[in-house]
């Protein structure tokens, strides 16, 4: 049975907390794709009335989560095979490059908070901690590869392709069974690379997270699988 998501928090006006509570429900895949949004049921479990609803739907669906369809409602959309091939071919190459920057520039501090984030993500795989604690986790661990970086456009390009790839974390996160090994064996060679400041073992080790979890998510003949 999924967690459920924190109600109301009060932060904000009517709209924005009900766009917070949907946004997350939908990406935790409490929604499943290809379902209708029940204006009944949202308002019923988290108290929100008709216009913070479609105000809370209408920005979702310009951030492409929900899709209106006339005299039916918001419909929360499937992924297509290549809107999750887009996203993983897009991380692919710009965290390949964020690494090798990261290897280069990281500074001590930084390198002791990318320890403690790891250390973090380990420690949630191995308590198998709840989903989003875990999706945080990870989220956070390459994000810091950016900050790293120290180059605000590819932290900033970066940011938004991890925000439109969370569905795809949840169901990594959903499906697999390996997961602290997977986080063991996947990130720690990534912080050792960055700080032995060794950039092209840095960019092997990211490639190599990510494709695994596209093999996760697509298989690994649909990954290969030509347009």
């Amino acid at each position: 049975m999924p967690v459920r998501p924190k109600a109301l928090d009060g932060d904000g006006t009517l709209a924005d907390q009900a766009y917070r509570v949907l946004k997350q429900s939908i990406l935790r895949g409490e929604y499943p794709e290809g379902s209708f949004l029940s204006e009944v049921e949202v308002a019923k479990r988290f108290r929100i009335g008709r216009t913070p609803f479609r105000e809370a739907c209408n920005r979702l669906r310009n951030e492409q989560l929900l899709d209106a369809v006339p005299r039916h409602g918001f419909l929360v959309p499937e992924m297509s095979f290549h809107e999750v091939r887009d996203l993983l071919e897009t991380r692919l190459i710009l965290e390949g490059v964020i690494a090798e920057l990261a290897a280069k520039r990281a500074d001590e501090a930084q390198l002791a908070q990318f320890q403690r984030l790891y250390r973090t993500a380990l420690q949630h795989a191995r308590a198998k901690a709840g989903m989003d604690e875990q999706v945080h986790a990870n989220t956070e661990f390459h994000l810091h590869i950016a900050r790293m970086a120290h180059n605000r456009e590819l932290e900033s390009l970066l940011r938004g392709v991890l925000e439109r790839s969370t569905r795809l974390f949840y169901m990594i996160v959903r499906s697999s069974p390996t997961l602290e090994r997977d986080t063991q064996d996947l990130l720690k060679p990534i912080v050792d690379a960055i700080r032995r400041k060794d950039p092209a073992a840095a960019h092997k080790a990211v490639i190599r997270d990510i494709t695994h979890g596209q093999m996760n998510v697509l298989g690994r003949d649909l990954w290969e699988k030509p347009r």
